[in-house]
């Protein structure tokens, strides 16, 4: 059986920025884009994985991320207290320019997976994670693209809740496991999960942590704690993300791999203003690691590999919790 190929995109908001200039640079090398069979998005994410499915191009994309869009999306601004920070009203017209409004996931010719959360459920049905894919007999192909992306990105306290549904990064900011799990459904060979390669791509994160004893805390500490600012949200949305990026590990092994850069600042979902850092940030990074792992994996014949040593395993694991 021949590869199959996941390009995965985490949730983050504007930090969107960075992974899309991150896979710029790497599909000026490698045909990244046209080899995947899967793009699973989160949030942010979806916007990218959408996209990409959809057959938009790389400096299409970039251009949703434009400084002129961030603006326009992000303001008014609210504070978020007794409702959304935004209207996602703008966010809506922005994602309308470039993608149809009719389109549904089953037009697409590439699988997808969009993690959300439905948080109204009908009287025999209670809340519940929501993977949109198009997989075959899948009860969301029919959905449109617009309403998974707006459903997805739906994050609490900036935006509205979005047809009953909630940002995906409250389940699954990174969306690798689920992307692993549904490229694994029965409809598909079951020896499909041995010939999984996936390449994850981040938005950046920051070495949290919190000094203070916590062990008084209530809930005006929980949310509105400085240093991390928002601390509780930071841990429902960045806490998971490298748990993820564990459980894929040990799933794939050496067929798995993490992108991932260290930010200098801390940056939240709305701040526009930080574009240019997360374009320099991406153009400066060394992808050497990342080049050499596509050339075996992605593109060699090395893809049913495991780790190839212990040491393989323990430098993963050290810069695992290094991140944590």
């Amino acid at each position: 059986m021949s590869k199959f190929r996941i390009l995965s995109f985490d949730g983050g908001g504007i930090r969107g920025a960075l992974s899309i200039n991150l896979l710029k640079r790497i599909a000026k090398d490698y045909s990244l884009i046209e080899e995947t069979n899967l793009f699973a998005g989160t949030s942010t994410g979806s916007l990218i994985a959408l996209g990409l499915a959809y057959g938009l191009t790389i400096e299409d994309i970039i251009d949703l991320y434009s400084i002129e869009n961030g603006k326009y999306i992000f303001s008014p601004k609210g504070l978020g207290l007794l409702s959304p920070k935004y209207s996602n009203t703008r966010l809506k017209e922005v994602l309308l320019r470039v993608f149809p409004k009719d389109l549904t996931l089953k037009d697409l010719k590439k699988y997808v997976v969009i993690p959300a959360f439905r948080i109204t459920g009908s009287r025999d049905e209670s809340w519940s994670p929501i993977f949109f894919n198009n997989f075959p007999d899948s009860n969301t192909k029919n959905v449109s693209l617009i309403d998974a992306a707006m459903s997805s990105s739906a994050a609490p306290i900036y935006f509205p809740s979005y047809k009953y549904h909630i940002d995906g990064g409250l389940i699954a900011n990174n969306p690798c496991t689920a992307a692993i799990s549904i490229a694994s459904d029965p409809y598909f060979a079951d020896e499909i999960c041995d010939n999984i390669c996936l390449l994850s791509i981040g938005t950046g994160f920051n070495p949290h942590k919190l000094t203070g004893d916590t062990t008084r805390w209530g809930l005006l500490q929980w949310f509105f704690n400085s240093n991390p600012p928002l601390p509780l949200e930071t841990i429902m949305f960045e806490g998971s993300v490298e748990a993820d990026s564990y459980f894929s590990y040990q799933i794939l092994k050496d067929r798995f791999y993490r992108l991932n850069p260290e930010l200098s600042k801390t940056i939240s979902l709305d701040e526009y203003q930080q574009i240019p850092y997360l374009v320099s940030l991406a153009d400066g990074y060394d992808l050497s690691e990342t080049k050499a792992w596509i050339k075996r994996y992605w593109v060699g014949d090395n893809f049913t590999a495991k780790a190839d040593t212990d040491k393989t395993r323990a430098k993963f694991w050290h810069d695992l919790c290094n991140k944590i």
